[in-house]
C-alpha cells in the first residue's frame, strides 16, 4: 500500500485495492477510541506535564534560596553552625539535582511531536478506510446493474414480448400483461416494466395501466437502446414512475428475422437502492454525523447522497485527478463547504461484461 503524506494533501493511491483495518481501537470499557483522541490526550498530557515541571520549578527555586539562607546563618554562628551548614549544602546539591532533571525531562519532551505524527497517522488511516467503504458501494453498485442489464436483455427475448408486439392484439397484450405483472412481484426492484413499439408508443406495462398510449420516442433510454446492446438513463421525476427519482434500462425486442419491432423499458427504483447504499455506510453513527457518502457521474453530478443534495454537482480542486484513480483520497475542500475534508473515492470497476462508469465519494470534515 502507498500511502501519501496526508499533511500536504498529497493522493493516496492502493492500486492492489488492498482493505484496511478501520480507525478507532476498543479500550477495555468496549468504548471506542479515535486516534484523533489520543492525539488529544497526548496534548493535554503535554499541557499538565509542562505545568507540573513549572510548579516543580517553583518550589526548586524556594528551597534554593532556603539552603543559600540557611549557609548565611550557618557561617554566622561559626563552630555551633557546622552541622546545620552540612545539612544546607547537601539541600543546595538537591536544588541541582531537580533543576538538571527538570531541564532534561523539557529538552527531551517531545509529545507535541507525538500528537501530531498521531493526528497525521490518523487521516492517512481514515483516508485508506473511507476509500474501501467507497470501493464497496460502487461494487455493491456495479454488481447491481450487472443484474438489472442482464434483466433486460434476457426479457427483450421473452416469447409474450415479441408476440404482442408483433401482433397487438388485445388478447397478445393482455397475456402480456399479467406477464409482466407475475414478473414485477418477483422482481420488487423495478417500479414497472413497459413495452413500447419502434415508433415509441407504449403498448403494455406490468402495473401502471395508465402509461399505455405514452409516447417516449424523444426519451433517451429509447433512442440508447438502438444504438447500444441496451439503453439506460438516470431519469429524475420520471413521468413513467409517478415523477420518481428512478433508471431505466432497455433494449430493443426483435423478431425472428432480427427486425426491431419495439423496446422493453424496465423501470428500476434507483433513488430507493442508492439511497440505502450511502445511508449505510459502516462507521460510528457520530462519525457519520460530519461524514457524506454520494454516488456521482464523471461530472460530478450527484445521483445519490446521504446529505439529500441529489443532483447537485460536487466541485473541489484536483477531482479529474482523484476520479481518475481507482481508489485513493486526497484532504481538500469541497466548493461551498469552506472546510479541509478527507475526500475518498472509488472509480467503477464493473461486473461481468458491465460497468456503470459511475463514482462513489465518501467526504470526511476534518
Amino acid at each position: 500500500m502507498q500511502v501519501g503524506n496526508a499533511a500536504s494533501a498529497t493522493l493516496s493511491r492502493d492500486d492492489s485495492n488492498s482493505r484496511g483495518n478501520g480507525n478507532s481501537n476498543g479500550n477495555s470499557n468496549g468504548k471506542e477510541v479515535t486516534l484523533e483522541e489520543i492525539a488529544d490526550l497526548a496534548h493535554r498530557l503535554t499541557d499538565n506535564t509542562l505545568k507540573a515541571i513549572e510548579e516543580i520549578e517553583k518550589i526548586n527555586d524556594e528551597i534554593h534560596l532556603l539552603a543559600v539562607n540557611a549557609l548565611i546563618e550557618a557561617a554566622r554562628a561559626g563552630e555551633a553552625g557546622k552541622t546545620f551548614s552540612v545539612v544546607a549544602s547537601y539541600m543546595g546539591e538537591l536544588n541541582k539535582k531537580v533543576e538538571s532533571i527538570t531541564r532534561r525531562i523539557k529538552g527531551e519532551m517531545n509529545m507535541q511531536e507525538l500528537s501530531n505524527a498521531i493526528r497525521e497517522q490518523s487521516i492517512i488511516v481514515k483516508g485508506n478506510r473511507l476509500a474501501d467503504i467507497a470501493l464497496t458501494n460502487i461494487d455493491i453498485v456495479d454488481r447491481s446493474l450487472y443484474e438489472r442489464a442482464s434483466d433486460v436483455t434476457w426479457w427483450a427475448h421473452d416469447a409474450y414480448v415479441i408476440e404482442a408486439l408483433k401482433s397487438k392484439s388485445k388478447e397478445s397484450i393482455k397475456n402480456l400483461e399479467k406477464r409482466l405483472a407475475i414478473i414485477l412481484d418477483a422482481y420488487t426492484v423495478y417500479h414497472d416494466i413497459a413495452v413500447c413499439d419502434v415508433e415509441g408508443n407504449v403498448i403494455a406495462s406490468g402495473k401502471d395501466a395508465m402509461l399505455k398510449g405514452k409516447n417516449c420516442k424523444d426519451s433517451e433510454w429509447f433512442k440508447a437502446s438502438f444504438r447500444n446492446r441496451f439503453g439506460f438513463e438516470y431519469s429524475h421525476n420520471s413521468p413513467l414512475a409517478d415523477d420518481r427519482f428512478v433508471l431505466i434500462f432497455s433494449c430493443v425486442v426483435r423478431d425472428d428475422a432480427g427486425s426491431a419491432i419495439g423496446v422493453l423499458a424496465n423501470i428500476f427504483k434507483w433513488n430507493e437502492f442508492a439511497q440505502r447504499i450511502v445511508e449505510s455506510i459502516p462507521l460510528p453513527e457520530k462519525e457519520k454525523r460530519y461524514t457524506r457518502a454520494c454516488i456521482t457521474d464523471s461530472e460530478g453530478l450527484v445521483l445519490a447522497d446521504s446529505a439529500g443534495r441529489i443532483l447537485d454537482t460536487i466541485e473541489f480542486d484536483r477531482r479529474g485527478e482523484l476520479f481518475d484513480t481507482v481508489r485513493a483520497f486526497i484532504i481538500g475542500e469541497v466548493k461551498g463547504k469552506g472546510k479541509r475534508c478527507i475526500i475518498a473515492h472509488a472509480l467503477s470497476q464493473g461486473y461481468e461484461n458491465y460497468s456503470s462508469g459511475l463514482h462513489s465519494l465518501l467526504i470526511q470534515e476534518l
